[in-house]
């Protein structure tokens, strides 16, 4: 805990005090916010098995539960260190499904800190649902690696008319860089799903991800992943989005 204070200490005053918010209330008690990953660098890249499912699902700003058709998955994301922090263990792994036809839903506003705005009093416009994210297991010569406590199934809400933040960032892990961030583009809420004869609860409703776009960036990875749709060898071709940690107010901002 020290040593997340001591980053925090070198931060604007108003910057320093959301986030202060959001490491308080970021313990992972059973509908608070929770942060099982700070950063995910999200890479663009092709499955060898195309997948096309439909499943049902409820968040917060649902009324009650309806079905999505997926097809993908076409994004990949990994746990990244970032602002000092490095990737937490167990690491985090999600695929990236595109919604298929997604319900035209009207703007409206979403009261959210994360490491990068930093200020609670400025909402979020968001639009439609575009994409749904699975949790997910990467496989190498030993057994999949934990999925961490906390990491959701989330719906990614486009972002609508939110400005360019133009700031660098170090971004840790295999393969260290600067990179810079612009527009953030969705905004991830945990979902509740049912799928087939199962029901999978939201852990921490109040935990969401405000993903950026970030400077494109070649990318030639190769891993192999297991979400609940089965086994899919990934090859990446561009590193671009950005998933920051956040916190989201439970009620719509008026």
């Amino acid at each position: 805990m020290t040593s997340r204070f001591s980053l925090l200490r070198t931060l604007p005053p108003a910057r320093w005090c959301a986030i202060a918010i959001m490491l308080v209330v970021g313990m992972p008690n059973s509908g608070q916010a929770h942060t099982p990953a700070d950063f995910m660098e999200v890479l663009e890249g092709k499955p060898s098995n195309l997948v096309e499912h439909g499943i049902e699902v409820k968040d917060i700003f649902d009324s009650q539960k309806a079905e999505i058709d997926l097809e993908g998955p076409y994004h990949f994301s990994q746990a990244v260190g970032g602002m000092g922090r490095s990737a937490k263990g167990p690491k985090a792994y999600m695929s990236w499904y595109k919604i298929q036809n997604p319900k035209k839903q009207e703007p409206r506003k979403v009261v959210c800190i994360d490491f990068v705005r930093g200020d609670e009093s400025k909402p979020l416009t968001i639009g439609s649902a575009e994409f749904f994210l699975s949790p997910a297991q990467r496989i190498t010569s030993g057994p999949p690696s934990e999925i961490p406590v906390g990491l959701d199934l989330y719906k990614a809400y486009r972002i609508l008319d939110e400005p360019s933040r133009d700031m660098d960032i170090e971004l840790t892990g295999a393969d260290s860089a600067k990179r810079r961030i612009g527009k953030p583009l969705y905004l991830c809420i945990a979902a509740e799903e049912w799928h087939h004869d199962e029901y999978t609860p939201a852990t921490h409703r109040r935990t969401a991800f405000v993903v950026y776009e970030i400077d494109e960036k070649d990318s030639d990875a190769k891993f192999t992943l297991i979400d609940q749709f089965g086994l899919n060898q990934v090859a990446s071709s561009k590193s671009r989005w950005l998933c920051v940690s956040a916190s989201v107010s439970t009620k719509l901002a008026k």
